[in-house]
């Protein structure tokens, strides 16, 4: 009995081992966004403009993946209430998956938590964010890295309303070690 569990637990070692060698690395990029406010937003809101830091963490060698992003997105108001209302700023913090459909391209879903920083924000500071998300990482030619475009809809769940947007996302992705 001794010997198997002995053989049992150097055979798993060593699956372990050589599998750590191949394990994918985990992912960051950074990038700029670029959207357009849409529904009740749209009303007030011309564009967004802001930038983000995503990590995607493989699950072992599947096509999914983990990903943890956080930014900063600033709705900018139009020029009709330019001197009348502020620009809203959300700093939103999402967890979610992403599924990679080939080699390049994937959809992936993020929820979490977005955070108004504006002072003279009347509703409420933190609502429910949500984000569907579809896109393709080319490689680059130049680096190891890959360009990440995406293009999103992001609401932010509030009790007046959902405050959304229609985005595209571009960043560059490398590998960590």
């Amino acid at each position: 009995m001794r010997k198997t569990l002995l053989f049992l637990f150097a055979l798993s070692l060593i699956v372990f081992s050589s599998h750590a060698q191949t394990k994918p690395l985990d992912q960051l990029s950074i990038g700029g966004e670029f959207g357009l406010p849409t529904g009740q937003a749209n009303r007030v809101y011309g564009s967004v403009i802001g930038a983000s830091v995503k990590l995607e963490i493989p699950v072992s060698t599947s096509p999914f993946n983990f990903v943890i992003t956080s930014g900063i997105n600033d709705f900018l108001v139009k020029f009709d209430y330019t001197g009348l209302l502020a620009n809203a700023t959300y700093v939103p913090v999402e967890f979610g998956t992403k599924y990679y459909f080939s080699k390049i391209g994937y959809f992936e879903g993020d929820v979490g938590i977005s955070t108004n920083i504006n002072s003279n924000y009347s509703a409420s500071r933190s609502a429910f964010i949500y984000a569907p998300i579809v896109g393709f990482s080319a490689p680059s030619s130049k680096h190891k890295g890959t360009v990440d475009i995406g293009l999103s809809y992001e609401g932010r769940v509030e009790s007046g309303g959902t405050v959304s947007q229609v985005a595209v996302r571009v960043a560059y992705r490398f590998g960590l070690k």
